[in-house]
């Protein structure tokens, strides 16, 4: 029974409902009582106990997807244990794979990983990771700038129609300088993770079955601004980003190009200052859905051309101002400036709220 029924401080509800469902969960992996062969007197009183919160022990063969479920149905909150109707998602989601009990050799590698690493670090920043581990409940926070990008795959849909679940994926999103710390080069980090995707894109099949199909072909976008964080849900938590920001790097993604990295003049700003070693070009005005008309920018590397001499040969540098002018940024909207459209439209165009997967914060 749960902890506040047998303290008398709650009258048997759903939350009760859902501990036993953990202990249930227990018994099926363990194949035995909880607390088998101790003093059930000294047991009830540490259950009942918040600050020794006794729980019986985890299975060695329990799955991980079922350990953090029996856990956040033990919680010594009611209010942080996942409702009937999160447990019926989740179980659905699930394969028969996820659900069976580990091998001898799965149990031993197991044990042989750091006891010290936990998922939540690896999907929140520490002070949210922090909170949640003790059971807290997260405020939304306020960032004040930070630059969210948006990658997607080019012909997705017909790819996926042509390959097995397994083997797809589709649309990308992360974000730099959430944690105040990459004020000085949160857009330049982005500019320069998107030069590097689509050049490793380039280089991956879509298919080595099938090689007829080609390369990857991606195209990215981003844009920079104010955005407010918050965690969404109890069971599976996810970090999720809100506002203008976030809809407005979608859109940068979308009305990009294959091959190409497409900005806003606010993160092509940005982005002279913090990596004047890249080229950014004046694309014009573009129409953006929601926005209206927007100036934005292409971003890429720099040519490295060679100087030569009359005679073929590799010359030095001249003295002096060596500023290549044809690479220079006007960032004065121009009137006469002919309005482009999109060439590729996007096939699922993000929208707010917005959230990062478990691997990509």
């Amino acid at each position: 029974m749960a902890p506040e029924y047998l303290r008398g401080k709650s009258e048997y509800n759903t939350a009760c409902d859902i501990y036993s469902f953990g202990v249930i969960l227990f018994e099926i992996y363990a194949r035995e009582d909880p607390y088998k062969g101790e003093n059930m007197r000294q047991v009830l009183l540490k259950v009942c106990n918040p600050s020794a919160n006794k729980r019986p022990k985890i299975p060695d063969v329990m799955p991980a997807k079922f350990v953090e479920v029996a856990k956040k149905c033990w919680s010594p909150d009611p209010f942080f244990r996942p409702q009937a109707k999160d447990l019926d998602m989740l179980f659905m989601d699930m394969s028969m794979q996820d659900a069976e009990p580990l091998t001898r050799e799965e149990v031993a590698g197991r044990g042989e990983k750091k006891n010290s690493v936990d998922m939540l670090y690896e999907v929140f920043p520490r002070h949210i990771a922090d909170a949640l581990k003790a059971g807290k409940k997260v405020e939304p926070e306020s960032h004040e700038l930070v630059t969210v990008f948006f990658s997607d795959i080019i012909s997705f849909t017909d790819m996926s129609r042509k390959m097995t679940p397994t083997k797809v994926g589709d649309a990308y999103m992360g974000v730099t300088n959430l944690d105040g710390v990459q004020e000085e080069e949160h857009v330049k980090n982005i500019a320069e993770f998107a030069l590097d995707l689509v050049e490793a894109a380039g280089k991956i099949l879509v298919d080595k079955e099938n090689p007829e199909l080609g390369y990857i072909r991606v195209r990215c976008g981003f844009h920079s601004g104010p955005v407010v964080s918050n965690v969404i849900g109890t069971l599976n938590p996810r970090y999720g980003l809100f506002g203008d920001t976030v809809n407005t790097a979608s859109r940068m993604e979308s009305t990009s190009t294959s091959g190409k990295i497409h900005c806003s003049e606010k993160s092509a700003k940005l982005l002279m200052e913090q990596a004047p070693h890249l080229r950014i070009r004046k694309r014009g005005k573009v129409d953006v859905k929601g926005k209206g008309q927007m100036v934005t920018y292409w971003i890429s590397k720099k040519p490295e051309a060679k100087r030569l001499d009359i005679k073929g040969k590799e010359a030095p540098e001249p003295e002096g101002d060596n500023t290549d002018n044809s690479l220079h940024v006007d960032f004065k909207d121009d009137e006469s400036e002919n309005h482009s459209q999109a060439e590729t439209p996007a096939e699922n165009p993000a929208e707010t709220p917005a959230e990062i997967p478990a691997d990509k914060v």
